[in-house]
């Protein structure tokens, strides 16, 4: 998988993917099973924005329960067991933990009757999978086993806790890669760092895009049938180039900023979620007393999440979160005494919210995908996507196919994304630590999946920046292995570096500025 520039300028496809996260990368990969050529391009690199920034947990819909929404919990439940069915090796079992208390609703009887429901809805979910990927029946354990897997449960009151098993993304962005990897392996044309200037129109017809590559400087126009928009919060911004929002007919989505924490302290082995004790004014997205969550990532914990709508300083906000959502997670969970010293990353990115769209809150986090097809307002064969969820990308990337093929009035292929394996799920990630990679690693990862920049490597390729801010003698050393296969002169390799070391800085600039 290489950037093959002449080939996306000279190629009429059926479908032009715009926005190479996990929605638009799920697309790419269902469009192309189903028979359809396809480009997919992103201004940045493959997963790189909101879809790398997740707590990691696949969650099975269990809080749906509480609303009697039967629906969304199998349609979650469904997608967690397809996620660990077609990427066995980046998607694994999780043990769940949360804390019983009293006799209501967060008393053991409550939650044993939630569980055996959850058990219930849920009795097909360990079907064809490998059998180290089955999720046991939920349980109740008893106060001291409560206490001894996470010590820092507040005692008053503690009668016990309520385990079930939801799944764990071993790494989110070579999940994404996996799926974009698979598309190509049958033909479809990726490119990272190509931003989209203007979506091409005539007649009331899509007919590809202008673009340019943001490596070079270089500007071509794609040819398509068809054009799928997944640019998550830039996807407002790509329609109105080409008119779609400029009246009053399409509501404009706000977004909030989300963010993840990973500490270098190995918390607990089980995934815990522990109740916060912020209220609606603290919490206005949520609406405060939301659950926090921590699941254990490499030899640290990743935590989350917390959410923000004032949005107008986002680097602002991101420090305001990291000392946020620390002390949330110290304030309920007493001695836990997290420290600043302790965190090694943080993790950001925006999420949809309702902005009267869908009933509920206005500025309370969006909770259904959107699937628009702009005919209507003007533009055929233009489709747009706007997902709230990792989990279920693959099942709304299917519904979103099926629009496309009825836009080209196409008899629609079954898809089948829910039981090929992507060609890549079964290989081990690349994990790495401060200890740095092999040359044969980075080689490949230059050669077979198109890492052009070192903070693809770092970041997303070999991910031993994830869990620990990664060792400067360890990135120059990637960046040499690089340098020498791209043709980087002395002056680009130490941009490279300086470029991934500031991103590592941005962390300790966001905790000086928040006193």
């Amino acid at each position: 998988m290489q950037r093959d520039l002449p080939r996306l300028a000279e190629t009429r496809f059926d479908l032009l993917v715009i926005g190479a996260g996990i929605y638009g990368a799920c697309a790419a990969w269902d469009a192309s099973l189903r028979g359809l050529s396809v480009a997919v391009v992103d201004r940045g690199d493959f997963g790189a924005a909101t879809s790398a920034n997740s707590l990691r947990i696949v969650h099975g819909g269990l809080r749906y329960l509480a609303r009697g929404d039967f629906s969304r919990m199998r349609e979650s439940i469904r997608e967690r067991s397809t996620l660990l069915r077609i990427a066995p090796k980046l998607v694994q079992p999780l043990k769940i933990l949360v804390a019983t208390y009293g006799s209501g609703a967060r008393g053991r009887l409550a939650h044993a009757a939630a569980l055996r429901l959850n058990d219930l809805v849920s009795l097909s979910r360990n079907r064809h999978l490998d059998r180290d990927h089955h999720l046991p029946n939920g349980h109740l354990v008893p106060r001291n086993e409560c206490l001894a897997s996470f010590p820092w449960f507040p005692a008053k009151g503690l009668t016990g806790g309520a385990v079930w098993h939801d799944a764990q993304l071993r790494n989110p962005e070579r999940l994404t890669l996996s799926f974009i990897k698979s598309a190509a392996h049958i033909g479809a044309v990726p490119l990272n760092y190509l931003r989209v200037d203007q979506l091409l129109v005539a007649n009331g017809t899509v007919h590809g895009a202008r673009a340019t590559d943001l490596l070079t400087g270089g500007q071509l126009d794609i040819s398509a049938r068809a054009v799928l928009v997944a640019a998550g919060p830039w996807t407002d911004e790509i329609l109105g180039k080409a008119g779609i929002g400029a009246g009053e007919a399409r509501t404009r989505c706000a977004q909030a900023l989300g963010l993840n924490l990973v500490v270098s302290r190995r918390l607990a082995e089980v995934g815990v979620g522990v109740q916060a004790r912020s209220g609606p004014q603290e919490d206005p997205v949520c609406g405060g007393r939301r659950f926090l969550f921590c699941a254990p990532h490499g030899r640290g914990t990743v935590l989350g999440t917390w959410y923000t709508g004032d949005i107008a300083d986002p680097a602002a906000a991101r420090a305001r979160g990291v000392r946020g959502l620390l002390q949330e997670f110290n304030d309920a969970c007493p001695g836990l005494d997290l420290s600043p010293a302790e965190i090694v990353r943080s993790q950001w990115g925006w999420l949809p919210l309702k902005s009267d769209r869908e009933p509920g809150r206005s500025g309370a986090l969006a909770e259904r995908p959107r699937i628009t097809d702009h005919g209507p307002e003007g533009i055929s064969q233009l489709i747009s996507v706007e997902g709230v969820k990792f989990t279920t990308a693959r099942l709304v990337a299917e519904q979103t196919i099926d629009r496309v093929f009825a836009s080209l009035g196409r008899s629609n292929p079954v898809c089948s994304t829910a039981e090929r394996r992507l060609d890549d799920g079964a290989a081990e990630p690349s994990l790495g630590d401060s200890a740095g990679l092999g040359r044969e690693e980075i080689v490949r990862a230059v050669r077979q999946e198109m890492a052009v920049k070192l903070s693809d490597m770092v970041f997303r390729r070999a991910g031993f920046g994830a869990a620990a801010r990664p060792a400067r003698v360890s990135v120059e050393a990637a960046a040499r292995v690089m340098a020498a296969e791209l043709g980087w002169d002395a002056i680009r390799q130490g941009e490279e570096i300086q470029g991934v070391l500031a991103e590592t800085d941005t962390l300790g600039a966001a905790l000086e500025t928040v006193a």
